[in-house]
């Protein structure tokens, strides 16, 4: 017991001297805190701030700073800029409405006083016109002179009608025509002109009917050579020409000539040379000859006739070469990048329908006898065939008894109508060039709708449309569609 109470005391003991120690060391730290803080301060009282330190500072209200007054240069002289005079705005005088009579019409006294239940009964006044229309004379018109230089009246045809005129117990405002005139172009022989009907003030007249005229012209033709060896089939684009000549050329095979003025073609080919009757052919048409070089002899030709051609030779750009098929037999083109670059070159765009065109006819018929197979064997190693389908009144057209297929769309080639022309054909060198007489007469024959007829050919120059006429001599008229033209040698004999 007594050892536990000192070991208390003692511990007691040394808490108090603890704390004693802690108090003191706490005072000593808060001393030199007190000494470190003072330092800092910028007033030392141990040393005070001379007189010669010490800055009077006293503050001074500045005034407000006042707003910049801009002055105005003083104008020695003021001159007008520009004088501008502008009218009073006159307001329109509206004329009075005439004054209009009002007629009772013819109802019976008894039924007018009699009154029924429900809505009393109007009466109908019919107006009547007190004053007669009159008809307005219209100025003399001044001379046109047509020619170089047209003039045209200074004044336009006027129909002043006076105002406020009844026609018919109706007030229609008053108005004014214009005469508007539109001239052809120069140069060309027929020009189209438009017409109408001069309607009187104060008459009411029934206006003509409107139809629709087709306009006779067109976009220009493009002729497009296209092989036709072994090689080169099937061919592109044939099926969507217009017209298509075929002739011989050396080697005994054919090639065609594709003629587009309707219709357009993504791709047509294989392009390739060029031969003088091929080029006459294209003549008459007045078309765009796109070939891929040519004999000597078309060249002269083209440049003595003057033709408007796209050579690849010469334009690459609408041209280009496939990969599937080896040279020469992978030309190809597009009538759309033709016309495009047909535009580039300046050639003229738009011309006459008559010029390029056949006449055709629904509603004609052939007098010979009904045909359902037309065989045109230009060698023994390279012969036509067409075949009449009467469901479509088509003809399907084959090669070597092969159908002959277009190579985009993959389907058989159809015709409307065919025409075969006799002309005279030779060699002329020793590459086996052809010769082929196309400026005469001569026989031939025409097949549509499953009939036929002999005919007759005549063209009168080089740059003359070839004509076609039965044996009576009246001109023969196609049916509408395709024309596919097959123009074989004299001696060959047709079978159909």
């Amino acid at each position: 017991m007594t050892k536990y109470n000192y070991r208390s005391k003692r511990l007691q003991q040394a808490k108090k001297s603890f704390l004693g120690r802690s108090f003191l060391i706490s005072i000593i730290l808060n001393i030199l805190l007190l000494y470190a803080f003072g330092s800092l301060i910028s007033f030392d009282f141990s040393n005070p701030i001379t007189k010669e330190e010490l800055v009077l500072v006293s503050l001074i209200e500045l005034p407000a700073p006042q707003k910049p007054v801009s002055i105005k240069p003083e104008i020695i002289e003021e001159k007008p800029i520009a004088q501008l005079e502008v009218s009073k705005k006159v307001e329109p005088i509206s004329p009075e409405p005439p004054s209009i009579k009002e007629e009772v019409t013819e109802t019976k006294v008894a039924e007018r006083k009699e009154i029924t239940q429900g809505t009393p009964k109007v009466e109908v006044k019919t107006p009547q016109i007190e004053t007669t229309p009159t008809i307005a004379q219209t100025p003399p018109q001044t001379n046109q002179i047509l020619g170089e230089e047209i003039n045209i009246a200074e004044e336009y045809l006027k129909q002043s009608l006076a105002s406020r005129k009844e026609v018919r117990g109706e007030v229609i405002e008053p108005g004014e025509s214009t005469i508007k005139a539109e001239l052809g172009i120069k140069g060309l022989e027929r020009t189209e002109a438009t017409h109408g009907t001069v309607i009187n003030p104060g008459e009411i007249a029934q206006l003509p009917e409107t139809k629709e005229k087709e306009s006779p012209y067109g976009r220009r033709p493009l002729s497009v050579m296209i092989e036709n060896s072994e090689g080169a089939r099937p061919q592109a684009g044939l099926d969507k020409a217009n017209i298509v000549y075929e002739m011989l050329a050396e080697g005994g095979i054919t090639r065609f000539l594709a003629v587009y003025f309707e219709n357009e073609a993504e791709v047509v080919g294989p392009v390739r040379s060029a031969r003088p009757y091929f080029i006459s052919k294209s003549l008459e048409h007045q078309a765009i000859y796109v070939h891929a070089g040519g004999s000597e002899e078309a060249y002269n030709f083209i440049v003595a006739e003057k033709i408007d051609d796209i050579n690849e030779f010469i334009n690459f750009q609408p041209f280009w070469r496939s990969r599937d098929r080896n040279p020469p037999h992978n030309l190809y083109t597009s009538t759309v990048e033709l016309r495009k670059e047909a535009q580039k070159l300046g050639f003229l765009e738009m011309m006459e329908k008559e010029d390029y065109q056949f006449k055709t006819d629904r509603n004609e018929i052939l007098r010979g006898k009904t045909v359902t197979s037309i065989l045109i064997p230009y060698n023994r190693l390279y012969k036509v065939t067409y075949q009449y389908q009467p469901e479509t009144m088509k003809y399907l057209r084959f090669i070597n008894d092969e159908p002959h297929i277009d190579a985009k769309t993959k389907k058989q080639i159809q015709v409307d109508n065919v025409l075969i022309q006799f002309a005279d054909t030779k060699v002329i060198d020793e590459e086996g060039r052809l010769s082929i007489n196309l400026v005469g007469e001569g026989k031939g024959l025409v097949f549509f709708k499953g009939g036929s007829e002999e005919i007759i050919w005549k063209k009168v120059d080089l740059k003359s449309r070839t004509s076609f006429f039965d044996q009576a001599g009246n001109k023969i008229v196609f049916a509408p569609g395709t024309i596919w033209i097959q123009i074989v040698p004299s001696e060959i004999i047709i079978e159909y």
